[in-house]
């Protein structure tokens, strides 16, 4: 697994954080991975996996040392070695993904907890030239 970003934020997430990845793909990839970590044990509150093999994204959570049921869209504008922005926003009851600011997906929060998740982790395939960490108004 290689480790492309990770960044702490010890007073955990809440309604209102939004998260800006801008980067770039290589020729060759095969996926890579945004996830929103818990500070309790290796808990995944959040996985974002886009898989060029596939051209789908494929959301899920890691709780209670078990994934739950993966949740797909076939919606992929993503393409290898062509920049983008990801954002994703927190709002009560779910994250918000956008890319190249068109709204893709939403995913309803599975760890009730927000505060819980302390940590932004990015890895495998992709080069980041920016991450953006912010907290907003709701919308």
């Amino acid at each position: 697994m290689a480790l492309r970003f990770e960044a702490s934020y010890p007073e955990g997430l809440c309604p209102g954080w939004s998260v800006i990845v801008k980067g770039e793909t290589s020729s060759n990839a095969n996926m890579f991975e945004i996830n929103f970590l818990c500070n309790a044990g290796d808990q995944i509150a959040f996985h974002f996996n886009p898989r060029f093999s596939d051209s789908r994204i494929v959301c899920n959570s890691f709780l209670s040392n078990r994934w739950g049921p993966e949740e797909v869209t076939d919606t992929f504008p993503l393409k290898e070695k062509e920049p983008f922005q990801i954002e994703i926003y927190s709002d009560p009851d779910y994250f918000h993904v956008s890319i190249d600011e068109n709204k893709i997906l939403q995913y309803k929060h599975r760890q009730k907890q927000l505060s819980a998740i302390t940590k932004l982790q990015v890895v495998k395939d992709v080069r980041i030239s920016s991450m953006e960490i912010t907290k907003r108004g709701l919308y």
